[in-house]
């Protein structure tokens, strides 16, 4: 501002005017102004080049990172374009699929028969059978691929396990290939893959085509379906090929795989207009795209420095946000401060004019940085959906290896007790039909417990932890099998529909915590992990039980064991272990509770 532009300043160079103290005033609330003016347009603009930068920064990293998102995948052609009907066709075959999958669960309804058939002792069937069960959650192998490739390719490798596996099955009981028991083993393993395949790609499919708050609900008609299974097949069976064994074997080879190929068009991951996943939270300080998060301050002392004394935004009580960008905050900050400083010795008595540009950007920025919108935590579950966990930390975690500890306890003892069965109702002398309908009875209580945890998990998830949830499942399983200890044959029936009950709730529970608590984007593969537990427990329990029958065989005429006592030992065993799993879950509700809030500090 020069004497030239400024007519009142010319007139302070004639020696005959004089100033008024009007006039004076005047001048000095005019000079103010622009100098607030100037200090408020150079703020403006610095805060304004560091929206711009951090705007440009995140588009060049987003645009040279790869997609993560789960709709990645490919997807084949569909003859509808509607995407809802799309979601409706989607959950609609991929219940029918997983009903059609599960149905090695219900192997033991046919296990007599094949013994007798092959001529195995009651450990050999229970070896192969053991094996199918390890097959279908050894998950480390088609989840990876799942995690690669997607539904598609997913459902069409199951398609072709289920051939291989199934036509095999049938071959070996027909006679027309070696009966040996590794041969048996083998096939069912590759029936217990494709299983697990199918289950995987169209579990996780459907429950992302939904909101996260129903997905414990989607989740567990979903795996309610798997475990109707061998309810719905063991009538088929009992029904329509009592006395044809390999028909039955036959049939269920080219049903599995015609669903299966079918599910390769119609299971899928559609993008539903309001159906968002949360945002990810990272412990590194940086969003999902790599890119560093913002540095908020909330402090007076520290908004002075940035924006010169006495300037404000709305109330002067109410605290200010501004925010900065990674290493050019420290070079911003100091820049402001040097010319607000001397901003604010000339106006020190004429507050400077409240920003305008600074809400707006202070908006912009909640909407646009995830972490300036604050996570509720007085929610107990308010990290689902929020992680996304690699396999290398997750075999880190704490909280993995004791999910793994439980699931090895309470699914590997449900299993041992469904491959037994058919052998528990011979040992209490039932007639020959008891067995499937104990199966049956397992697979309706199985259903149960899936659908119900799921509707559970969601009822409770805002007021008390998911592990809960987890606590319950085994306090059933081991209440349940303590009293079978003493008093297996009046509680045959029910404790077989509480045992299924429990395991249905546990494997419910469990495929929810492991998308919710470690993230979608590697399911397969971390869920394949967690499950080797259930597979591991099941084949080293059910061969414990087994010796032990086939111990208390031996002084029998006929080779077998008869009375309660047979199975006294495996059912303590049972209630001990799973007891232990009540403690483990306890422990991981409080663990947790400080783990997460500890974990999302570190992530602001």
């Amino acid at each position: 501002m020069t004497s030239d532009n400024n007519p009142n300043l010319s007139k302070l160079k004639d020696s005959n005017y004089s100033i008024t103290t009007e006039e004076l005033e005047l001048e000095e609330r005019s000079l103010g102004e622009s100098v607030d003016s100037f200090g408020n347009n150079g703020k403006s603009k610095n805060l304004n080049s560091i929206d711009n930068s951090t705007k440009k920064s995140e588009q060049e990293t987003v645009k040279t990172k790869k997609d993560k998102s789960l709709h990645r995948f490919y997807k084949p052609p569909h003859f509808i374009k509607n995407v809802k009907v799309q979601r409706i066709m989607s959950l609609a075959w991929g219940i029918f699929a997983i009903l059609a999958s599960g149905t090695l669960y219900g192997f033991s309804t046919i296990s007599n028969e094949v013994r007798d058939k092959l001529g195995y002792s009651q450990t050999d069937i229970g070896l192969a059978i053991s094996m199918g069960d390890v097959g279908m959650y050894i998950g480390l192998t088609v989840g990876f691929f799942f995690d690669l490739f997607g539904p598609f390719f997913t459902n069409g490798l199951a398609t072709i396990l289920y051939v291989i596996g199934c036509i095999g099955v049938w071959a070996i009981v027909k006679g027309l290939i070696s009966s040996s028991v590794g041969l048996l083993s083998f096939f069912l393993f590759l029936i217990g893959q494709s299983s697990y395949a199918t289950f995987t790609a169209c579990v996780i499919a459907n429950i992302h085509n939904y909101t996260i708050a129903h997905r414990g609900k989607i989740s567990g008609v979903l795996c309610g379906m798997f475990a109707l299974s061998a309810a719905v097949f063991g009538l088929v069976y009992k029904l329509f090929f009592k006395n044809d064994l390999a028909g039955y074997l036959l049939f269920m080879a080219i049903l599995l795989s015609v669903v299966s190929l079918i599910a390769t068009f119609f299971v899928r991951l559609v993008k539903i207009d309001g159906v968002v996943e949360p945002k990810i939270i990272d412990e590194n300080n940086e969003n999902e795209n790599g890119i560093k998060k913002e540095k908020v301050i909330n402090s007076m002392d520290e908004e002075s420095n940035l924006s010169g004394s006495n300037n404000s935004i709305g109330d002067d009580n109410k605290s200010k946000l501004f925010v900065l960008n990674g290493s050019s905050s420290s070079s911003s900050s100091s820049s402001s401060s040097s010319s607000s400083s001397s901003s604010s010795s000339s106006s020190s008595s004429y507050p400077l004019a409240p920003s305008k540009s600074t809400p707006n950007s202070i908006e912009t920025n909640k909407k646009t940085i995830p972490h300036l919108n604050p996570i509720n935590t007085s929610n107990p579950n308010f990290l689902d959906g929020k992680r996304d966990v690699s396999v290398l930390k997750l075999l880190k975690m704490v909280e993995f290896w004791c999910l793994w500890i439980i699931y090895f306890f309470a699914g590997g003892l449900s299993i041992m007790f469904l491959n037994n069965v058919a052998v528990m109702a011979e040992a209490l002398k039932e007639s020959n039909s008891v067995h499937s309908n104990l199966v049956i009875v397992f697979s309706l209580g199985n259903l149960f417990g899936r659908i119900g945890m799921g509707f559970l998990s969601d009822l409770v998830s805002k007021r008390i932890s998911r592990f809960w949830c987890v606590v319950l499942s085994s306090l059933i399983l081991s209440l349940t099998h303590l009293l079978c200890a003493f008093e297996l044959k009046p509680l045959l029936y029910p404790a077989t529909f509480l045992t299924g009950i429990g395991y249905g709730a546990i494997v419910s529970i469990m495929v929810l915590l492991a998308s919710f608590r470690f993230g979608p984007r590697r399911f397969g593969l971390n869920f394949g992990f967690l499950a080797l537990s259930s597979a591991s427990g099941s084949l080293i329990f059910s061969t414990i039980s087994s010796k032990i029958y086939d111990g208390l065989s031996e002084n029998s005429v006929d080779g077998k064991c008869y009375g309660n006592h047979c199975f006294f030992v495996s059912f303590l065993l049972s209630f001990a272990l799973n007891l232990f799993s009540v403690i483990i879950g306890v422990f991981l509700i409080f663990y947790t509770k400080r783990k997460d809030k500890k974990e999302l500090n570190k992530s602001k």
